[in-house]
């Protein structure tokens, strides 16, 4: 299970009202909380489509609705496995883009990427759980490059779900274009305490960028 924090920057919005909208469309009948669902309904009417990119994309649950609603997604999805699903599923969407590619804050090949028979929801590029196995070798790119070689100059919608490496794809974001109204990311020091960074680095960089944070945490973590 996840521990995730949403990011919003404001555009002169009122936080407090816009914290209120995000309260409300909380479901207290809910005993699960989809967080990416939250931020489409709260994005939807309010920001016209454009760019989302879904790093980490695993099936296409978060990216589908986007998709549905024209926006121009960027996926990208390592695991071969789950990413046969994703095509399944998004492939045929003329407005997606599926990559097989990782993104980090270094651009580099084969590196070892580690898929567990346990959960496909694990898969990364390193190894914290005693499922995994080194399966493949995968390339990893910046965001800044792959998105200057797609002639994109402004990304709306960011979320990321890499297993620890959420600050590394955050480092790779060319924050001199207009930064995404929304990011979506993980945090869990049991993952990232091991690749040299905290939560609280994660949502200190966050706030450098200009965000407010709203975190929102499942118990039990498993």
């Amino acid at each position: 299970m996840k521990q995730l924090i949403a990011a919003l920057l404001y555009y002169g919005r009122n936080p407090l009202r816009v914290f209120k909208r995000i309260r409300e469309l909380l479901d207290p009948h809910r005993s699960h909380v989809d967080e990416n669902d939250v931020l489409y309904r709260f994005l939807k009417g309010r920001v016209d489509p454009g760019v989302m990119v879904d790093v980490g994309a695993h099936q296409g649950g978060s990216a589908e609705p986007f998709v549905r609603d024209r926006w121009r997604v960027y996926c990208f999805e390592p695991d071969p496995g789950t990413r046969g699903i994703l095509t399944e599923r998004l492939g045929g969407s003329e407005n997606v883009t599926i990559e097989s590619l990782a993104v980090s804050n270094e651009a580099r090949q084969n590196v070892p990427f580690f898929t567990s028979d346990v959960s496909t929801g694990i898969s990364g590029l390193s190894s914290f759980h005693p499922s995994h196995k080194e399966t493949e070798t995968v390339n990893t790119v910046r965001l800044s490059d792959y998105l200057a070689q797609q002639g994109v100059s402004e990304v709306r919608y960011l979320k990321i779900d890499t297993e620890g490496h959420d600050l590394f794809v955050l480092k790779s974001f060319p924050w001199n274009q207009p930064a995404p109204i929304a990011v979506l990311c993980e945090f869990e020091n049991h993952k990232t305490r091991p690749q040299g960074y905290t939560t609280e680095d994660l949502c200190e960089y966050l706030r450098e960028q200009g965000y407010e944070l709203l975190l929102s945490e499942w118990e039990p973590v498993v």
